[in-house]
């Protein structure tokens, strides 16, 4: 029993400061927000949708990833080390929720209106 309780401590601290990479998530105001065009708010805009749409599918594919490998720890204990469960990506998703929010509200407070296209 206690064999068992001492891999199972080690295993946690191990996954605790291993297991995944430190989040890195972008501040919600930065200098000179406010003093940006409207198209340039609407194109960071823009731009955050798409980092929101690939960090999505980087959570998905970790969840995959993670089953796979959590299941495959029962017939190698070596797979477990390759998780990833610091949920760095859902703090990095929740920042640049956070800056969309601060960009929109920027943009809505000087009268914006989204771009049009230009044709040639």
């Amino acid at each position: 029993m206690k064999k068992a309780l001492c891999v199972v401590l080690c295993f946690t601290i191990f996954l605790a400061g291993c297991g995944g990479h430190a989040a890195n998530p972008v501040d919600r105001y930065m200098a000179g927000d406010e003093d940006k065009s409207c198209n340039s708010l609407y194109a960071e805009m823009s731009q955050i949708d798409t980092e929101i749409t690939q960090k999505r599918k980087e959570i998905s594919d970790r969840d995959t990833w993670n089953i796979i490998l959590f299941v495959g720890g029962f017939f190698t204990i070596v797979t477990w080390f390759f998780m990833d469960v610091k949920n760095s990506q859902e703090v990095e998703l929740d920042a640049l929720g956070a800056r969309k929010k601060a960009l929109s509200n920027i943009f809505h407070d000087k009268d914006c209106s989204a771009p049009t296209s230009v044709t040639n």
